[in-house]
């Protein structure tokens, strides 16, 4: 284990420690939306807006967590901090069309309520009226993936935590600079065109842009989804349409997914001598679903994945690192094998023309895409 790894073992477990002073001053802040939060020292009850803000909060303060949005699976739990994994379900705020239960807000005494993705209009709109109606502070943080350094920073200095935020702030630097080395050295006509498999036929897709698709297109993939986009970006593509498009990565997003591409007569035509990458799932997607800081993983797998020349990882050892560093259980070989099992794959990539290992998805069932990464 690395020093860095161990600095930020110990500051998650220290974090499931530590107690509320008896007087923490109070301090303002600039949240990401350019609003003045004015928060206590060390907030201790902690309100997720959305999923993406509840695995967020989770990653940097598991100690003050009110609960999750939504509760973790019983197949993710094993991968989650046992004094956390089984905390009650605090309802999303953000849900479209719906307003928020102002008086379930209050009786969950929150000191924050911290909202990580967009922070468009609507969402600082949002945060204004439930922070009038409850007197209760409300910070939006930018979640999107190349402001995930300065997100990371900014929480851990809201919440008190700057020592537990620096690594993975680190981390997700590096990241992203692994990921743009590789982009600079290999030329736009020969990134992979993709096309991204979701539902229990795989035959639904997103459009560029989709917050479904973000990792893959940071990736510097080509998405070869086109047509009308329904809520969220999504699509729905006939074969031939994906034939078409003329793709040679498919890359499926979801269980569903994964067994359509691997079993139907249709798939197979389409998938014979291309690359076929099934993300995994646990506790949370590496390409989202939902999208926080569980991209990075993404994005360090998808730098192997799609620039195996440039950016060749063993897979195994990056995701036991993650998990320690992040989520701060390390996963048993067992674990591992079950989140990321291989099996090969001739694959026909313009960078490399090599062979590939997909990996498999083991949980997640088809769900319709949700707002570009609020809550």
């Amino acid at each position: 284990m690395s020093v860095l790894q161990r600095r930020s073992l110990l500051g998650l477990l220290a974090a499931s420690v530590l107690v509320r002073p008896a007087f923490a001053a109070p301090r303002i802040f600039v949240d990401s939306a350019g609003r003045s939060v004015v928060l206590p020292d060390r907030p201790m009850r902690i309100l997720a807006a959305g999923p993406p803000a509840s695995i967020l909060i989770y990653v940097m303060a598991p100690d003050a967590m009110i609960g999750w949005v939504p509760p973790p699976g019983d197949d993710a739990k094993p991968f989650l901090l046992p004094q956390a994994r089984d905390l009650p379900g605090s309802g999303r705020l953000t849900m479209r069309g719906q307003e928020p239960d102002i008086d379930h807000i209050t009786k969950l005494k929150p000191d924050l309520i911290l909202d990580f993705g967009s922070i468009g209009p609507q969402y600082v709109t949002l945060a204004e009226k439930i922070k009038t109606a409850t007197q209760i502070p409300y910070a939006l943080v930018d979640g999107h993936l190349d402001k995930l350094p300065k997100g990371l920073r900014l929480v851990g200095d809201m919440l008190g935590r700057a020592e537990r935020a620096e690594p993975l702030a680190a981390y997700a630097e590096q990241s992203l600079a692994k990921l743009d080395a590789a982009l600079a050295k290999t030329p736009a006509d020969k990134r992979p065109r993709f096309f991204l498999a979701r539902g229990p036929d795989g035959r639904q897709s997103a459009v560029k842009g989709s917050g479904l698709t973000e990792v893959l297109e940071r990736a510097g993939g080509i998405n070869v989804a086109e047509g009308p986009a329904q809520r969220g970006g999504a699509i729905d593509v006939p074969f031939d349409k994906i034939a078409a498009g003329k793709p040679n990565v498919i890359v499926a997003f979801d269980k569903g997914a994964a067994d359509a591409v691997r079993n139907d007569a249709g798939w197979k035509k389409i998938t014979a001598g291309k690359r076929v990458l099934i993300a995994p799932t646990l506790p949370w997607g590496w390409l989202g679903e939902p999208p926080s800081v569980n991209q990075l993983l993404g994005v360090r797998w998808l730098t192997s994945a799609f620039y195996p020349a440039e950016g060749k990882l063993d897979l195994a050892a990056e995701a036991r690192d993650f998990h320690r560093l992040f989520y701060g259980v390390t996963p048993t070989d067992a674990q591992l094998a079950a989140l990321i099992e291989a099996r090969a794959r001739r694959v026909l990539l313009p960078s490399s023309g090599a062979v590939s290992s997909p990996h498999r998805c083991r949980r997640r069932q088809h769900r319709r895409p949700r707002r570009p990464r609020a809550g």
